[in-house]
């Protein structure tokens, strides 16, 4: 099995499988989990800009898209893009010129690389644990920060420490236990290879996002329970056990 030194390298080997790789009722679920919650604090995405950081092979911009906003695509991994650009084309059957979507191949903590932050946008998305892989965590809600606005939603998915922390208790070692210890990270991946990853304790997601300007006004648990309705209702009841955690932050 290859162990990937950055994330981008793991998910350009998977670009044309990864699909596949989530089509099971637990990641049917959090999606489902996501889009309500989401449309529970936005009435309408119509003319909203967003910004899909980490956007994968496009699924959250596409829907966005669908909605009415319009979309910054911001993505480390180039093979990613262009399985984005090709669902994308199909789905919503038009040349990507006519779409109001741009694409921008680089990871989350080199943003101010490419913009200046002159626009504000109306909601982030970090749907793809995109804090649990970045390299520079401070370097990269610095920028989430910039890009954002009084009243600027996030919504976002982590890897939860506890999680980790349970997993390395019932088949690691006692060196991958200190290891989570000391680094909060661990290696994460399919039989296709691995990356090293962080977990964020819920306590971790509020203070961080304290620090910067936000206000988390929703933690839960993702998917918690393999039922839609019991995963929304229950889903803050399950933070200390649940393998990602989902919040809301509000920038104040």
């Amino acid at each position: 099995m290859l162990n990937y030194r950055f994330p981008a390298e793991y998910y350009n080997s998977i670009a044309n499988v990864y699909d596949k790789m989530y089509e099971d009722v637990y990641w049917n679920i959090a999606r489902q989990q996501i889009k309500v919650t989401i449309e529970k604090h936005i009435f309408s995405m119509s003319g909203l800009s967003v910004i899909d950081i980490g956007g994968g092979t496009g699924y959250w911009s596409l829907w966005a898209l669908k909605k009415g906003a319009k979309v910054l695509f911001v993505e480390p991994a180039q093979r990613m893009i262009e399985q984005a650009k090709d669902k994308l084309r199909k789905e919503m059957g038009m040349d990507l010129r006519e779409v109001p979507i741009e694409f921008i191949n680089r990871p989350a903590e080199d943003l101010d690389f490419h913009l200046h932050f002159e626009e504000k946008f109306d909601v982030i998305l970090l749907l793809g644990d995109v804090l649990s892989y970045v390299d520079n965590l401070e370097k990269t809600m610095e920028n989430i920060s910039r890009a954002s606005k009084k009243g600027t939603l996030v919504f976002g998915t982590v890897d939860n420490y506890f999680s980790y922390l349970k997993d390395v208790i019932i088949y690691g070692s006692w060196e991958d236990y200190n290891y989570l210890v000391n680094h909060r990270r661990l290696p994460v991946g399919s039989e296709y290879g691995t990356f090293e990853a962080r977990a964020f304790e819920p306590a971790e997601i509020e203070n961080i996002f304290e620090d910067y300007g936000f206000k988390v006004i929703e933690l839960s648990a993702l998917a918690s329970i393999p039922s839609l309705k019991s995963s929304i209702k229950y889903g803050k009841y399950f933070i200390f056990e649940s393998e990602h955690l989902f919040f809301v932050a509000k920038k104040v």
